[in-house]
């Protein structure tokens, strides 16, 4: 965005000024004024001010250089640049020891936006530090005295007494806000080296000023200093019949003291106006009380870093190294008394989700009722901290017996077990806790923390919303999972990963009608892992969407390669979750297309029915820009969630396959043979084609065959085999099922 530009232009030539302007509206929206003489350099000057002056050198009856001391002279400080053509070395070097800050010629105005922009940084950062000396000489003195008080009160008193003594104020007080905001009570603090002045402070001491009333309160009001040059004839000043009554006249300032946008105290001075024959004593007071608020500022900003070293800024729980300050003293103490201490991790199941869908602001809310719960139920003694994000721990000090980590777990999950209401939504969360025990589990801090952590992702793997203590067996289970890991993340570039195809056979002629490729992993050491093995893995570590790229682009390079199957042949790939929520999976599905040359219509892609669920809209639009070229979708595990019907109806797919466990139950189990037979229906009805997953039987396959089901993929038919094996069966136009 173009920020505003106030330029005053000291140039003859219209022409060359439009240049100018078309140049510097690169930049900026400017106002500008184009003047040729000292008579109306000076006139505007004095009617507004400019951010920056750009001149000539040589102008008829006048100069660039005369300009420049006129403004020299006149004390202001405006980054000044010669912009010209007949400047010569000699006299560009002479102007900048003038005060010019740099020259350019009119032929290379290309410059000039970046000039501009160097010095309109370089003056404001002049004018900053000039600034900063003149009060740093001014202020010193009240600065450093008051830094080096204790408090806000004591703080109070050394302004107080540095005023009177500085700027020779004859009554210096202090009003500070009431609790709840609506009245200025003047503070006991003053200081009144004229003694004439005790009775109006007496007065001052018995009033409650109202925002907006009498002088203090216009000052807190406007949050701007206030003078009053005779408070006795002022109509508004209410202790005006107090100040009648001194012999000598009387003027006051009232000065606010913020810190940010509050103000925290109103500063009321009184002297005589023979004092103040200029606007220096007020200045010099505003100046003041702005550094009295920034000290206070500093001190609060102080209080709060110390705070927040030790403490967490959205719950207020301890944080992480008070965490650790209080688990040391607590392992100290049971070595002392011979007790036990319990340490509990305690992170919430999927909360991603929420602050996905819900937003972070939401989501923060939640962290802290949640965190007003939990400390319900901890006992006196105990430690409740949250050591970063979702993750809270609790340290139970002073333990007889490990029963007694078993009635706090239980009485977290109860509590957490109630609806949160938060900006309007109802919301069950979940937690998993981990529970490790000293001495009994480890001896240092840092294996209580890993075996904690240990447990409590070993109670999320059973489903979450329980705790679980820790044992030997679950560090051993986590050494081999982080092997797993390790090993994973190098099988792609060791190239380590292979596909099996299974067919899927046509229950009108018993052949192959087309294949699903399924990816499996040859580990070095520990043979041919199938996804299951690996998979939950991957997708936790991020792994899945690149694992899922390989395979789509290997198995459409492999079938068009091998030239499977005819017109009709169709090559089924697995999607999942993560790569296809990932944002360019269209992207992905073309390319590997592209690259391999195979035929979008003899692709499918299939998707788990939860995943169809969970992301409806990201899905449909998916289906419809690769539905264009002709990519088939299948909905895989069909019948184990909840899907819209009327909503896939209006979407590209072509197949169903209904979930292996359903047809595992049939024939045998009433209840699962009814909901195949009901499926396959449905499906007819709605005009998919069934494919029938997990045919292990022959009384299976029959019972199959008999509800109408298109087509069968499982043991029974062939298992996944490698492409060697897949590409002799279809070279061989092999019948795999009677009729």
């Amino acid at each position: 965005m173009r920020k505003p530009l106030r330029a005053l232009i000291i140039e003859d030539s219209e022409g060359d000024t439009e240049l100018i302007l078309r140049e510097l509206a690169r930049g900026y929206v400017i106002s500008h004024r184009r003047v040729d003489s000292a008579r109306t350099l000076n006139e505007a000057i004095d009617h507004q001010e400019w951010d920056i002056v750009l001149a000539d050198y040589i102008l008829p009856g006048f100069s660039g250089a005369e300009a420049l001391a006129i403004l020299s002279k006149r004390g202001l400080d405006m980054p000044f640049i010669f912009v010209s053509g007949t400047m010569g070395e000699d006299a560009a070097v002479m102007a900048l020891k003038a005060g010019a800050q740099d020259y350019i010629t009119k032929g290379n105005l290309k410059r000039l936006l970046s000039a501009v922009n160097r010095e309109l940084r370089e003056a404001k950062s002049r004018r900053r530090q000039r600034r900063s000396e003149e009060e740093s000489r001014l202020l010193n003195t009240i600065v450093q005295s008051v830094s080096e008080t204790g408090d806000v009160n004591a703080a109070i008193e050394v302004m107080l007494d540095k005023l009177c003594e500085i700027a020779d104020w004859a009554l210096a007080q202090v009003w500070i806000p009431n609790a709840a905001g609506t009245q200025l009570g003047c503070d006991p603090a003053y200081r009144c080296p004229n003694g004439n002045l005790e009775k109006l402070r007496a007065t001052s001491m018995n009033d409650a000023v109202s925002l907006g009333e009498d002088l203090p309160g216009k000052a807190w009001l406007s949050q701007q200093t206030v003078y009053l040059p005779d408070v006795a004839r002022a109509p508004d000043f209410l202790r005006a019949d107090m100040a009648d009554a001194f012999a000598i006249d009387l003027a006051a300032v009232a000065v606010p003291v913020r810190v940010d946008t509050e103000v925290i105290a109103v500063f009321e001075l009184f002297g005589r106006p023979s004092h103040i024959p200029d606007d220096h004593s007020i200045q010099f007071v505003s100046a003041a009380a702005k550094q009295f608020g920034g000290v206070l500022q500093r001190k609060r900003a102080e209080r709060r870093l110390q705070y927040l070293a030790y403490y967490d800024a959205l719950t207020g729980l301890p944080n992480r190294v008070s965490f650790n300050d209080c688990l040391a003293r607590a392992l100290a103490e049971a070595d002392r008394h011979e007790r036990l201490v319990g340490l509990i991790f305690i992170d919430l199941d999927r909360f991603k989700d929420v602050n996905d869908s819900l937003g972070h602001r939401t989501g923060d809310r939640i962290l802290q009722a949640i965190a007003d719960r939990i400390r319900q139920c901890v006992r006196q003694g105990d430690t409740l901290s949250r050591l970063a994000g979702d993750e809270f721990t609790l340290i139970l000090s002073d333990m007889k017996h490990a029963d007694d980590a078993v009635r706090v777990a239980q009485g977290i999950l109860d509590k957490l077990d109630q609806p949160f209401y938060v900006d309007g939504h109802e919301l069950s969360i979940n937690v998993s806790l981990g529970i490790t025990i000293y001495p009994l589990d480890e001896n240092d801090m840092e294996g209580l923390l890993r075996n904690a952590d240990i447990a409590m992702y070993r109670a999320k793997e059973r489903g979450g919303n329980s705790y679980e203590f820790y044992s030997a067996e679950m560090a051993f289970k986590v050494q081999t999972r982080l092997a797993l890991e390790k090993s994973l993340r190098r099988a792609m570039e060791r190239d380590e990963f292979e596909l099996h195809f299974q067919p899927i056979v046509d229950l009108g002629n018993g052949r192959i009608q087309g294949v699903e490729a399924l990816i499996r992993w040859r580990r070095p050491g520990n043979g041919l892992l199938l996804p299951d093995e690996f998979i939950s893995v991957a997708e936790e570590t991020g792994l899945s969407a690149a694992i899922g790229e390989w395979a789509l682009r290997t198995a459409c390079r492999q079938c068009h390669q091998g030239n499977f199957g005819g017109r009709d042949f169709q090559l089924m790939v697995n999607v999942s979750s993560r790569q296809f929520a990932k944002g360019r999976f269209c992207d992905v599905v073309i390319r590997a297309l592209e690259e391999t040359g195979f035929d979008p219509r003899r692709l499918c892609i299939e998707i788990t029915e939860d995943l169809l669920m969970r992301n409806a809209a990201v899905a449909a639009e998916i289906m419809r820009n690769l539905g264009n070229p002709g990519v088939h979708f299948s909905i895989d595990d069909f019948g184990s969630g909840y899907s819209n019907l009327r909503q896939m109806q209006r979407l590209p797919i072509e197949h169903i396959k209904i979930d292996g466990s359903f047809v595992s139950g049939a024939p045998g189990n009433d209840g699962d043979g009814a909901i195949v037979s009901a499926v396959i229906a449905l499906a007819h009805t709605l005009g998919f084609k069934v494919i029938a997953e997990g045919v292990e039987t022959a009384d299976q396959l029959e019972f199959l065959r008999a509800q109408g089901c298109d087509a069968v993929q499982g043991h029974y038919c062939s298992p996944p085999v490698p492409h060697d094996t897949i590409t002799e069966y279809l070279g061989e136009n092999r019948v795999l099922l009677d009729r």
